[in-house]
Parts: structure tokens; C-alpha cells; sequence
């Protein structure tokens, strides 16, 4: 069965071209609702498809997400979503909150709850689901029109984003293995919208013993070649067990 009340919609971030974005799509109705049909209450549900603006106007695009099944675990199935839209595994996935407001679907009362999710979309082998008629990324500046509150979804999962990259290294998620300090520093003032002084932010960051040198350098790039750092997640384990105050 599935809970017509209830949703799941996945910000998924991205650091694209120096740029954050988020990743978007127009669904194809006719393979969603092939997908749920053999669920005991499709006929109850159908119009959550046949409704939505995605679905009569072509410059309409929404969140990836859907209806969760009753007998599915909550933060179990927006991995399950992320995983069959994208075909992305093991990405970090974080609650943003749930979505309430009486009329944000106007043909029926729906509450969703919102998770995002980051990467690098340059270093990720996504593929497109076959629930997808297209996906885009968009500069969270630019976003085209979108169904619903999706806008004001994309809008808190960023305040929760921001507040997060501050406290927690999760903003490692949007780069490769192996990054220069310059790129990290880039991520940050992307993800934060503001400059930071290098030095600062480079004694800051190596004062917390979390990056590992590899040895390497960059190759193949017209400037002179920089360190290539990884980040040590054992350490920050260890750290934050101890209270690490990762602040940036």
C-alpha cells in the first residue's frame, strides 16, 4: 500500500564547475505509475501522478523523490530513491525535516519529509532512472519553475547544509579522493557564499591533523602544481569521540 499523506523528496547538491547546484528532474508518469500499480491502493492514489504540474506542462521540474510504501522504513527508502534516480551508492544523506503546510499540494493533504544529499557530479558514474524522463543541474541561483514547495525544500535543505559544512567536515562528500587545499577552500566559500582568508583557513584546516598528504601533486595543469591532500576519516572519528570542535 501506499501512504498517500506521506513523501519523500531528496535534495542533491552538487559542486559543479566551481558552482553549487542541485540536481532536478521531470519524472515520466506512465513508468511511475507502472511502478506502483501492483499496489493494493493505486486507484486511490493515481491522481498524486496524473496531477501533478510536471506532468501537464514541460517547464515544470520538482525534487526527486515519492509516496513512500507502507511497509518501507523512512530513511531506508529515500536511500532506496537516491540510489534507483541516480544509481549513486553509499552518499551521504542527511534528514532535513518535514514539510507540513496544509495546501503545498493543493489536491491533497501530503507532508513530506526532505533529505539532502552531496557530490561531485565530476567524479560520480550517475545514471538516469528510468522514472526520469530527464534530470539537469541547476545553479542554486538559477533554478527553473518548480512544482509545489520544492523551492522552499531546496531553500531550508541549504540553511541545513551551511549550518552543517561549519560544524562537521561533510563537505569532503563534494570532492574527489584527492583535492588541493585551493579546492577545499573553494567548496567552502561555494557552500557558504563568502570568502575566506586563505592563510586562516589553510592553518585552521591542517591544525586539525584531518588531511593526509599523499605525496602527490597535480599533473597536466598550466599553474604551479599543488599538494593533493585526502581526508583521514579515522581520525576524525577519533576526534569527534573526544569533541572535536570543527569550526570553520
Amino acid at each position: 500500500m501506499i501512504l498517500r499523506h506521506l513523501s519523500i523528496d531528496c535534495v542533491i547538491f552538487g559542486f559543479k564547475d566551481n558552482k553549487l547546484c542541485v540536481l532536478l528532474w521531470q519524472s515520466d508518469t506512465d513508468v511511475a505509475k507502472r511502478f506502483f500499480s501492483e499496489k493494493d491502493n493505486f486507484e486511490d492514489v493515481e491522481v498524486l501522478y496524473t496531477e501533478n504540474p510536471m506532468h501537464a506542462e514541460q517547464n515544470y521540474w520538482g525534487l526527486i523523490g515519492t509516496h513512500l510504501p507502507e511497509e518501507e522504513d523512512i530513511d531506508e527508502y529515500a536511500k532506496f530513491i537516491l540510489s534507483k534516480s541516480t544509481g549513486l551508492e553509499d552518499v551521504y544523506l542527511n534528514q532535513v525535516k518535514t514539510f507540513g503546510k496544509v495546501k503545498r499540494v493543493p489536491f491533497m493533504r501530503v507532508l513530506t519529509t526532505a533529505y539532502y544529499a552531496m557530490i561531485n557530479p565530476e567524479y560520480h558514474d550517475m545514471r538516469q532512472s528510468e522514472m526520469a524522463k530527464v534530470l539537469n543541474w541547476f545553479e542554486i541561483d538559477k533554478l527553473p519553475k518548480l512544482v509545489f514547495d520544492h523551492k522552499v525544500i531546496i531553500q531550508e535543505a541549504l540553511k541545513k547544509l551551511r549550518a552543517e559544512v561549519k560544524y562537521h567536515p561533510v563537505g569532503f562528500q563534494m570532492l574527489p579522493d584527492k583535492f588541493t587545499l585551493t579546492e577545499l577552500q573553494t567548496l567552502y566559500e561555494v557552500i557558504l557564499d563568502t570568502t575566506l582568508d586563505t592563510r586562516n583557513f589553510r592553518k585552521k584546516i591542517q591544525n586539525m591533523g584531518l588531511l593526509i598528504d599523499t605525496g602527490e601533486k597535480q599533473t597536466n595543469v598550466a599553474h604551479r602544481a599543488a599538494k593533493l591532500y585526502s581526508f583521514d576519516l579515522d581520525v576524525y572519528n577519533k576526534l569527534k569521540e573526544e569533541g572535536l570542535n570543527f569550526r570553520i
